[in-house]
């Protein structure tokens, strides 16, 4: 007789995978001077490190898959367990406690790409593309964003023509996360004119080796190259590999941008490692922990992360229009002030990279800021979704190419 799946149960089970696989977690946070001292925990990573952790993330990941660990609310018909999404939050939790390989290589595959094509797949799209995301044999990314068509992602340029069974894909895009290593591309363009905007977009899933792609890394001030632009030159692509309805794309990326916000506000979504303890440890170590001005600060950082923990909780829990947007400006708030903060007991040292423990990698911290407030759509973008979709507020005047799209 089967078991019944509960909590408990789960939680055991991936104790004993984890401790049969790696030591626990000291709180490096803690003590400061111990351990690795990142503070951003994906995007970082250096050009000459990063093979090196792919493979291993590619590794790790079959065995998360084999030991029915990595979709624990995907499908079992395509190697998910079947059980919802507080499993999810419940086997994170557990893995953080523990020294495991950065799977941040999966960032964009699991949390961005395989939910929109659950969504809006065909089942032969389903079995051709889930269970290979989901056992880390492919690596995908987002390509929606053009030199002149960011927040305004309507306003994209890169078009498909039809040719019998298959599309010619035409532009540019940039900004594309991981595409230097990805295997699968989810690719926005446009099918109809200029003219019509939103209503003339068409979404496809592209092989990111396929003749005519050109992937440039962008090397970003941290140093990492993880964001880069990607040109495609005539590439031809299947329509059987068109997701969704012709001219039907844009739904199909508010799902993906949706998907994107919200893992911004999880829990355990590797954007930042542990920044409340590590200030409060930077503190002590700077000798200001006895300081009122500090102590009022680190308050206010404490509070930060549990409210923002709470209200992706609740929202998450009770659904409605537009969670990810409330989360996002609250995750990218939380990272600048955290950087304040750390520049506040740092002074020069926060620039002046002496190679001092603890001190740079803040530095990073506030490097990487900018590029979360516009990723998934930037602050203001968000704040016009609340203010419209949630708050019932009049509709900014739109540009008359839009209106009469």
């Amino acid at each position: 007789m089967t078991e019944p799946v509960t909590p408990a149960s789960v939680a055991a089970e991936a104790h004993a995978f984890f401790a049969a696989r790696a030591p626990k977690r000291e709180r490096r946070g803690m003590l400061h001077g111990v351990g690795d001292d990142d503070v951003v925990g994906v995007g970082l990573t250096q050009p000459e490190d990063e093979a090196a952790e792919v493979a291993e993330a590619q590794r790790w990941q079959r065995e998360l898959f084999d030991a029915g660990l990595a979709w624990l609310d995907g499908p079992v018909a395509l190697g998910g367990r079947g059980l919802d999404h507080s499993y999810v939050e419940l086997v994170a939790g557990i893995a953080a406690e523990y020294e495991l390989p950065s799977t941040g290589t999966y960032m964009v595959s699991h949390g961005i790409v395989a939910p929109t094509i659950l969504a809006h797949g065909t089942p032969e799209q389903h079995k051709a593309f889930l269970p290979g995301i989901w056992r880390g044999d492919l690596i995908c990314c987002q390509l929606f964003s053009e030199p002149e068509a960011g927040s305004d992602l309507a306003s994209l340029r890169t078009t498909a023509v039809r040719d019998g069974d298959d599309w010619i894909v035409t532009g540019q895009k940039v900004w594309s996360s991981f595409a230097h290593v990805a295997k699968l591309g989810e690719l926005l363009v446009r099918t109809g004119p200029p003219e019509s905007r939103h209503r003339g977009l068409s979404m496809f899933l592209i092989d990111m080796d396929s003749p005519g792609i050109d992937v440039r890394p962008l090397r970003q001030v941290t140093g990492s190259e993880h964001f880069n632009e990607v040109f495609l030159d005539g590439v031809r692509v299947p329509d059987a590999r068109r997701l969704g309805p012709v001219d039907g794309g844009w739904n199909i990326a508010m799902t993906t941008v949706g998907s994107e916000r919200s893992v911004l506000g999880r829990a355990h979504n590797g954007i930042m490692i542990e920044p409340v303890i590590r200030l409060f440890a930077l503190a002590r170590s700077t000798g200001a922990i006895d300081d009122p001005a500090i102590q009022d600060l680190l308050a206010e950082c404490w509070a930060r992360e549990q409210v923002l923990h709470e209200t992706a909780t609740r929202l998450r829990d009770a659904g409605g229009p537009a969670p990810g947007s409330v989360v996002k400006l609250m995750t990218t708030s939380d990272m600048e002030y955290y950087s304040d903060v750390a520049a506040r007991l740092l002074g020069y040292r926060m620039v002046a990279d002496t190679g001092a423990w603890g001190t740079y990698s803040w530095s990073q911290l506030l490097l990487s800021a900018p590029s979360h407030r516009i990723a998934g759509g930037s602050d203001e973008i968000q704040r016009n979704i609340l203010a419209e979709r949630v708050l019932g507020l009049p509709r900014e005047e739109r540009p008359v190419s839009e209106k009469s799209a």
